[in-house]
């Protein structure tokens, strides 16, 4: 009676798929952890007879065995936390950790946090590997120390090299140790960028000038008690720019303090004249006369820039660039006069240098003389990308929208260590300077289905899975196949109502296979008593 031997098999396998569903369940709430999912085969099948013509295979199945246990790879849900060190992997991949003798694991639990040696280790002490940038011994300044709090028993500090960090391969990759004391040496500025649009819409402001008694002449009538005047104004005295239909006004004023005014405007040819005004109410005996002309001219445009800027010890100063536009213009150009000086902290001068800006009919920037001042070069260009207006221009009616930008930075020290979606372990100065001083390895299988868990959320690689590799480019570079969250933990992928109905489903089955064997067992009863 095969069907005790199948019941059997039944009960064994369903028990398995339990042990694994079960465990499912218990692990929950576990950082990390991924589902495993139970799979069976079947055992051998006996035929009932020799092969023949039939359609049919005349075979009986010998029961059911388990398989294997399948990983579920995927992303659990992700939860937020307020260590800077808490991290999860968006996609697929491990972090590496290594332990007190050496041996490498693999993970998805990425609770680290940094020991008090300075060691980034996981919650049983392994290492978390990756790539280190290169520290240097150093001696703070005096300010620093004194700014860190300890003059005499403070900690090695040191400098780190601020360049971008890159992956090698998987085998040089090391257990990741974080000073804690990071000294930044100030940086002299040596470069300032200049962007934006210097408007060039002419500017003008009324100007009124005395005309000298010479210019004109007067007359008066004492019978009718009248006034005539006429004069001529050169229209090309550049100190007036005086022009046709300018206004000119005379006052008249006698000795008792009466006054007229009379106001007409020039004509083309520079000539005005005033005729026979009435001034019956004045004193005739006691008259003074005065004309004056008032002229719309031209008036330079103004900018003014500053930006700060570090010296070698750290200290700022102040470069200010005052911009004129020369008037008058000639031909399509328009050209500025530029004049920079950098103070110090208190006012006094230290450097000057002048120069002009020419830009061309359409704004672009075509001609500089300005191109440094005290040692810090001046950059009015742009990228110097003839098709791309990204330097200073000079445009009418335009916004301005001025961008400066410099380098150098004040010496720093190290205020916090945080972790971007590149796998940067970054370190922020208190000089609003950051730099990657390490980058976490993110290791891949080429069989994730391969690795074994040796407990603790970890795992090792086996002949199954194969080494340990990192993604690279086309260019041969090393590339993450996955996001890296900081601030975040991957929580167990387990789908609890998932697991529930499999439980079910595997109570019913192993009911129904202890139900076999008891039915084929009534089986053998009742042919056991037909022999009665």
């Amino acid at each position: 009676m095969r069907g005790f031997y199948n019941g059997v098999s039944g009960i064994k396998t369903q028990s398995f798929g339990m042990d694994v569903w079960s465990n499912n369940i218990s692990n929950i709430n576990n950082v990390g952890f991924k589902a495993s999912i139970p799979e069976f085969k079947n055992l051998i099948n006996q035929n009932l007879v020799s092969a023949g013509s039939g359609p049919t295979s005349d075979q009986v199945g010998l029961g059911a065995t388990k398989q294997t246990t399948a990983l579920d790879m995927s992303n659990g849900s992700f939860q937020s936390t307020d260590n800077n060190f808490d991290l999860a992997i968006g996609g697929d991949g491990f972090f590496g950790v290594v332990d007190k003798t050496g041996k490498n694991y693999y993970t998805r639990t990425g609770t680290f946090d940094i020991d008090a040696a300075g060691n980034l280790v996981d919650t049983r002490g392994n290492l978390l590997l990756g790539t280190l940038a290169n520290f240097t011994p150093t001696t703070p300044s005096a300010s620093a120390l004194k700014k860190y709090g300890q003059t005499s028993s403070a900690p090695q500090a040191y400098t780190v090299s601020q360049e971008e960090l890159s992956l090698s391969d998987p085998g040089s990759q090391k257990g990741i140790t974080l000073p804690h004391f990071l000294f930044m040496p100030a940086e002299a500025t040596t470069n300032i960028s200049l962007k934006g649009n210097l408007n060039s819409t002419r500017i003008t402001d009324k100007k009124t000038t005395a005309l000298d008694a010479s210019q004109y002449a007067y007359t008066l009538d004492n019978t009718n008690k009248t006034i005539s005047l006429n004069g001529q104004i050169p229209l090309s005295t550049t100190s007036l720019g005086a022009k046709a239909g300018d206004s000119v006004v005379v006052k008249v004023k006698d000795g008792d303090g009466k006054f007229s005014e009379f106001s007409t405007t020039l004509e083309g040819d520079g000539t005005w004249q005033i005729n026979d005004k009435s001034l019956k109410f004045m004193d005739f005996a006691n008259l003074e006369v005065n004309a004056k002309v008032t002229s719309l001219v031209e008036v330079p445009n103004k900018e003014k820039l500053t930006s700060d800027i570090y010296n070698a010890d750290g200290t700022k100063s102040l470069v200010t660039i005052n911009l004129t536009k020369q008037i008058p213009q000639t031909g399509d150009q328009t050209i500025w006069d530029a004049v920079a000086t950098i103070t110090d902290a208190s006012g006094a001068v230290q450097n000057t240098a002048m120069g002009s800006l020419t830009f061309n009919g359409s704004g672009r920037l075509v001609a500089n003389t300005l191109t440094s001042v005290g040692g810090v070069n001046l950059n009015f260009e742009g990228d110097g990308d003839a098709d791309v207006y990204n330097g200073m221009t000079s445009s009418a009616n335009a916004r301005k929208d001025f961008n400066i930008k410099r380098d150098g930075y004040a010496e720093g020290l190290l205020s916090k260590y945080s972790v971007d979606d590149r796998g940067n372990i970054m370190a922020n100065f208190d000089n609003t300077r950051a730099f990657a001083v390490a980058k976490v390895a993110l290791y891949h299988f080429i069989n994730d289905q391969g690795v074994a868990k040796v407990g603790d959320n970890l795992y090792e690689a086996t002949a199954n899975s194969g080494e340990p590799f990192f993604y690279k480019n086309k260019a041969g570079e090393t590339v993450y196949g996955a996001q890296i969250l900081a601030n975040k933990l991957e929580m167990s992928n387990v789908d609890l109502g998932q697991a529930l109905s499999e439980v079910i489903v595997t109570q019913k089955a192993y009911e129904a296979s202890a139900k076999s064997i008891t039915t084929s067992d009534e089986m053998i009863q009742t042919a056991i008593q037909m022999k009665k």
